[in-house]
């Protein structure tokens, strides 16, 4: 199918945007007072055939967005635990439920998850948990990218890590059917849950296969002190050392890093996933330091973590935290920037990620949200990246296209109901 948007917002200007085969084939200036296409022959003439058009006018057109960092089937521990410290809550609350997961419960979270995420503009999610090829089929079945990891947990059993590291190479000999949007890659925990065994096995399996590898790194002080006591370094020199750091990495959180830390990420390329809704609410740590890797070079993308520790996948929400955090933390109010924020959410992902969206240009894919600024939040409209960032745009996304397919028209996604009821369902039974 092809798609015509039709006078959004785009870049400043008012446009149409011509959608065929996943990409946005053309883009032309519109009259923004002219009446809506009734047919191809008031479309552009020199785009013969058939073109379902999208009204776009009172629309701001994004690139859409990217979660670099989430536990999506935790929809379903949504709530399960509040006011805890991160260790307690992983220990008490989180892991003893996860533990009675099924595959189909992270199907259903799964699916759960990508109803919350597209109803809010995120076509892209970066997604580390268990039973991938129950996350394989989900993605496969919401429409959505999935970055789909095969996560290696151990808690530093090392007869536990031999068999996952087993596992691990029998998934990727024989790879589930994930759908055309969706790519698998490969997890580490953290330095307090993966064994030093599975991160180099983790390392090689990057170089050899070409995969990226997800991870949390610098959380916490305990963990930062469990590393240091354990084996004379910081997590991010430890994991250097065994091979871990590298372009291909991408690293959640990054609260406990100092100078040489970040010299050091900077220095393999490594990119960094900052999660302001998640540490706030675990009280992690120091406000992320963003300018630390500004200055350095590092890219920064943005991440909702868990619905168990955010408790919200609403990206736009986690936007306007990361961008509060950062001007009160170090009390000022330039720190951040509204384009930087965008940009962090938009096409640091989808370049990291190698989607070929991100970006509003021919030729680019057509992964685009259109918010409706005629919304109370989005009124007056004197910047639209500020009412993006600042003024609650979750609320007002309208449509969302992914691979230049509409999964969200006017707030609705088709099969909703079933994946809510569903998800329910579950929920109910682990809690």
């Amino acid at each position: 199918m092809r798609y015509l948007v039709h006078g959004g917002l785009v870049n400043g200007i008012r446009q149409d945007l011509y959608l065929e085969h996943g990409r946005i084939r053309r883009m032309v200036a519109c009259d923004p007072q002219a009446a809506l296409p009734q047919s191809d022959s008031d479309a552009d003439p020199s785009l013969a055939g058939s073109w379902e058009i999208i009204d776009a006018r009172g629309m701001l057109v994004l690139p859409s967005l990217v979660n670099g960092h989430a536990h999506s089937a935790m929809t379903l521990l949504r709530g399960v635990a509040e006011d805890m410290e991160l260790m307690p809550w992983l220990q008490q609350a989180i892991w003893p439920r996860e533990a009675r997961l099924t595959a189909e419960d992270v199907y259903w979270g799964t699916r759960l998850a990508a109803l919350e995420m597209l109803a809010t503009g995120t076509t892209v999610c970066a997604d580390m948990y268990f039973f991938p090829e129950a996350q394989a089929e989900a993605a496969r079945d919401s429409g959505m990218r999935f970055i789909i990891s095969y996560p290696l947990i151990d808690g530093l059993d090392e007869s536990k890590a031999e068999a996952q590291r087993d596992a691990c190479e029998r998934f990727f000999s024989s790879l589930p059917d994930c759908g055309p949007r969706s790519m698998f890659t490969i997890a580490g925990h953290s330095v307090y849950a993966t064994a030093a065994s599975s991160w180099r096995f983790l390392a090689r399996m990057c170089r050899e296969r070409g995969l990226l590898l997800h991870l949390h790194l610098a959380e916490t002080e305990s963990e930062d002190r469990f590393c240091r006591e354990r084996t004379g370094m910081s997590p991010a020199r430890y994991l250097d050392a065994l091979g871990v750091l590298g372009p291909w990495a991408f690293a959640a959180h990054c609260l406990w890093l100092d100078a040489a830390d970040w010299d050091l990420l900077a220095d393999r390329g490594v990119t960094v996933v900052h999660n302001p809704a998640s540490n706030m609410k675990l009280a992690s740590g120091p406000a992320f330091d963003w300018e630390a890797a500004r200055s350095r070079g590092i890219r920064v993308m943005l991440g909702t973590d868990g619905a168990a520790s955010n408790n919200s996948l609403d990206l736009f929400s986690d936007l306007k935290l990361a961008g509060l955090l950062q001007k009160h933390h170090w009390r000022d109010p330039r720190r951040a920037p509204v384009q930087d924020l965008v940009q962090a959410v938009t096409s640091a992902g989808h370049d990291f990620f190698r989607t070929g969206a991100g970006r509003l240009e021919e030729g680019a894919a057509a992964d685009l949200v259109l918010l409706d600024l005629r919304k109370a939040s989005m009124t007056p409209c004197h910047d639209p990246l500020a009412n993006a960032v600042y003024a609650g745009a979750g609320a007002a996304v309208d449509t969302v296209f992914c691979d230049g397919v509409p999964l969200v028209r006017h707030g609705r996604i088709e099969g909703a109901e079933t994946v809510l009821a569903e998800a329910r369902t579950r929920a109910e039974k682990l809690r």
